[in-house]
């Protein structure tokens, strides 16, 4: 029998749905025309997608931070949304160097931990307990990385600085009366992004990454997935799956679409980035990733990865820690595909 709690039989037939397109295949051809029909099917989940304007970049402020130097930038994205964001450009830049996008997950300050800002003790807890500042170390490690504010976040947000009120479920049910969801809207901005680091003549254009903890990560695997430009991923603290997430029923609405447990889960997402490198922190303490379903999500990416024969360009970094970003294997992993290794 069906539990009568409503909420209590939504968990449980979340539990026990299957999807009708996961992948079964064990070939490149059968896995590249699988990618095609899924990616397919996504792109009609995530709704309407706002028409993109030109950016009107525009450089404000810079910050001197020593081995780098920290701009203060804007660009705008559909007509009159301009995003706020940082763009750390180390100084020792001569030739053409790689660019990282580089996207934080559920900060009360937004961009500001990726960069290293820590002008208060809650930023230095912030980025102390959850290697925040991974945008600044790998400027300092000789990228170019931009990390905006993700709509609903930072300055993107009402009472910013003040403590964050989560409205992500709010903005989840706005969207989708309008047709469109917030992953959309996200996608907008960071293919924008995107368009900024190739219009920079220090940035090799064929040379792009993205990097993201929490629901930064599960944007770098929705940025990876649906947008080539992306030659490598680091996707940290989201290997977890809608099914089991959102069987509590109080999950983020920034990352949710509609409908898409019909067909597939966020495993599926993630092969839509095989044969391209890719790197999945997952935090054995991470509580947002419980063992049973990471381990199922891996199962499925792996297949993905070996029918396309590229076993060796997916990396999985389990580490002794909580939801954080740990970046010793994603640092080991950029240098080699920096250097051609990959």
């Amino acid at each position: 029998m069906r539990p009568i709690i409503f909420e209590d039989d939504l968990s449980q037939l979340l539990d026990q749905f299957e999807p009708s397109m996961l992948f079964e295949g064990s070939t490149v051809d059968e896995l590249e025309r699988w990618q095609d029909r899924f990616r397919s099917t996504v792109v009609e989940l995530l709704g309407l997608r706002p028409e993109r304007s030109d950016l009107s970049l525009e450089f404000l402020t810079e910050t001197d931070c020593g081995d780098h130097v920290r701009h203060r930038i804007r660009y705008q994205t559909e007509l009159d949304v301009f995003v706020p964001a940082y763009l750390l450009v180390p100084k020792e830049v001569q030739n053409q160097v790689p660019g990282l996008l580089c996207l934080h997950g559920h900060s009360q300050f937004g961009k500001d931990g990726v960069a290293g800002i820590d002008i208060s003790p809650e930023r230095k807890e912030e980025i102390v307990t959850k290697g925040y500042n991974f945008g600044q170390k790998f400027a300092q490690q000789g990228y170019v990385t931009l990390m905006p504010d993700l709509r609903g976040f930072g300055e993107r947000r009402s009472n910013y600085p003040n403590p964050r009120v989560d409205y992500c479920m709010r903005n989840y049910l706005c969207a989708t009366l309008m047709g469109t969801t917030v992953v959309a809207l996200h996608l907008c901005d960071l293919q924008a992004a995107l368009d900024v680091l190739q219009s920079l003549d220090y940035i090799d254009s064929e040379m792009l990454g993205c990097a993201g903890i929490s629901l930064g990560g599960r944007m770098t695997m929705m940025i990876s997935a649906f947008d080539s430009r992306i030659k490598i991923a680091v996707p940290s603290g989201c290997l977890s799956m809608y099914q089991e997430r959102y069987q509590a029923l109080k999950k983020c609405g920034a990352q949710l679409i509609p409908g898409l447990l019909q067909y597939g889960d966020t495993p599926e997402i993630f092969s839509l980035i095989a044969p391209r490198p890719m790197v999945i922190e997952w935090g054995l303490e991470d509580r947002l990733a419980p063992h049973e379903w990471a381990e199922r999500a891996l199962v499925r990416v792996r297949k993905a990865y070996e029918a396309a024969g590229a076993s060796d360009r997916l990396f999985i970094d389990q580490f002794d820690g909580g939801h954080q970003f740990n970046m010793k294997v994603a640092s080991d992993v950029l240098n080699k595909w920096r250097n051609g290794g990959l």
